[in-house]
């Protein structure tokens, strides 16, 4: 049976198009038409508990093993769990060497503490451009610093805006409830850089999270498709205080934009994928 890595290895592209996949959370597998895979906050472990909480899953195993997935980079948006794996990370560097890991300082640190290679983890830092193959990478605060305190644990959160070929992806990650509060501010650079795509997360860790916020961020920054993330993936959080949620369906979103002709909503099903044509 062919796997699921190698479905992305085999699909042909024509030139202009980007492929798409979504696994789940935060989790994409991008692959450009020159052959170039790499992924954002692959979250391929399923901890039941984490800081005395416990968590449900919707898929109880995860979509990719983590010794199959084979990509030549990894972005990491942020240092917590369901975007730096600790479990998974260090398995998929053992079984595939030539991958490289980009993210803010505590992804870095923490992925060398679990054991990767020093000279396989790369330090990106806000505003300044990466280049790798064909990959523009330039990343962008998407919780101002300001506000880490707001976070569980405190961490640099980035959003990443990779170019190839002349497209723009955006993915924001994560981020907080404060960005509401000056939001033209904080996605004021995404902006400007016209992003063709916008991966916008609906729900998360931040139980106020609302699809009407991204909505909100996906009118800022006007990209022509917008595809919902950060969902799909835990469905329910146990802690002392009751039971929190952490699923929705996407079509809630979708429907938010139905007076927005100018921006698409695409959604992606879970494993599935999107071909964009520029």
């Amino acid at each position: 049976m062919t796997s699921f890595i190698e479905k992305i290895r085999k699909l042909e592209l024509k030139n202009g198009e980007l492929a798409i996949f979504w696994l789940g959370q935060n989790s994409f597998v991008l692959k450009t038409f020159e052959g170039t895979i790499f992924a954002i906050d692959p979250f391929l472990s399923r901890p039941l508990t984490l800081l005395n909480l416990r968590f449900s899953y919707i898929h109880p195993k995860p979509p990719i093993r983590p010794e199959d997935f084979r990509v030549h980079y990894i972005f990491c948006t942020h240092d917590h769990l369901d975007h730096t794996d600790p479990v998974a990370l260090p398995i998929i560097a053992k079984h595939s060497h030539e991958t490289i890991f980009f993210g803010p300082q505590e992804s870095c640190r923490h992925l060398i503490e679990l054991g990767v290679e020093k000279d396989r983890v790369k330090v990106l830092e806000a505003g300044i451009p990466y280049n790798v193959r064909d990959l523009k990478i330039t990343a962008y605060h998407s919780v101002p610093p300001e506000y880490l305190n707001e976070t569980t644990p405190p961490t640099t959160h980035f959003g990443y805006i990779f170019e190839v070929e002349g497209v723009k992806v955006y993915n924001m990650g994560d981020t907080c409830q404060s960005i509401l509060r000056i939001p033209e501010k904080i996605l004021e650079p995404i902006a400007r850089e016209s992003p063709d795509i916008a991966m916008l997360p609906i729900i998360g860790d931040t139980p106020e999270r609302r699809p009407e916020d991204a909505y909100l961020f996906a009118k800022i920054i006007k990209p022509k498709i917008v595809i919902p993330c950060h969902y799909g993936c835990i469905k329910e959080i146990y802690t002392e205080q009751g039971v929190i949620p952490r699923n929705i369906d996407p079509e809630k979103f979708v429907q938010l934009f139905k007076n927005t002709p100018n921006i698409k909503p695409v959604v992606i099903p879970y494993k599935g994928a999107y071909v964009y044509k520029r």
